[in-house]
C-alpha cells in the first residue's frame, strides 16, 4: 500500500490563479446578476442586487480569503489541495447562512428569486475560485 504524495504547490501562482478567479467570478455573477434581473422581478429595496459596488468587493473579498486560505494550507500542510476542498464546502455553506436569515427575517425586498441568486453567486465564485486555486498552481511531477 503506497502513501499519498504530497501536492507540490507554486506560491507564484496561486496569485496569478486568485486573480484570474477573480476576473472570471466578477463575469460569472453579473451574468446572474443580469439573468437573475431579466427573468425575475426584483424589488429595488433589495440592496445586494441593486448596485455593482457590493458584489464587486464581495467577490474580492471572497476570492482573496481564498488565496490566502490556500496559501497558508500549501505553506503549512503536505494535503492543501484536499483540506482547501473540504474547507471551502464548509465556508461555502455557511455563506448561506446570512442569505437564508434575509429570507427568514422578512429582509427588505427577499424573496426566493432574489436570495437564491445570491446564493448562486456564492457558489459561482467558489466553484471557480477552488477549480483555479487547485489545478493552476499545482505542480506536476
Amino acid at each position: 500500500m503506497s502513501t499519498p504524495r504530497a501536492d507540490r504547490i507554486a506560491i507564484s501562482r496561486v496569485w496569478l490563479a486568485g486573480g484570474a478567479a477573480f476576473v472570471l467570478s466578477l463575469i460569472g455573477n453579473a451574468i446572474v446578476r443580469i439573468a437573475v434581473k431579466a427573468f425575475f422581478p426584483i424589488s429595488h429595496l433589495f440592496v445586494a442586487l441593486q448596485e455593482w459596488q457590493g458584489i464587486i468587493f464581495l467577490t474580492f473579498v471572497g476570492v482573496l480569503g481564498a488565496m490566502v486560505v490556500f496559501a497558508i494550507l500549501a505553506r503549512l500542510t503536505k494535503h492543501a489541495i484536499k483540506i482547501f476542498r473540504v474547507l471551502a464546502l464548509i465556508l461555502l455553506l455557511l455563506s448561506f447562512v446570512p442569505n437564508i436569515l434575509m429570507l427568514t427575517t422578512n429582509g427588505p425586498g427577499a424573496t426566493v428569486p432574489a436570495v437564491a441568486s445570491l446564493m448562486l453567486m456564492h457558489v459561482v465564485t467558489a466553484g471557480i475560485t477552488v477549480w483555479l486555486l487547485t489545478t493552476w498552481p499545482r505542480v506536476r511531477v
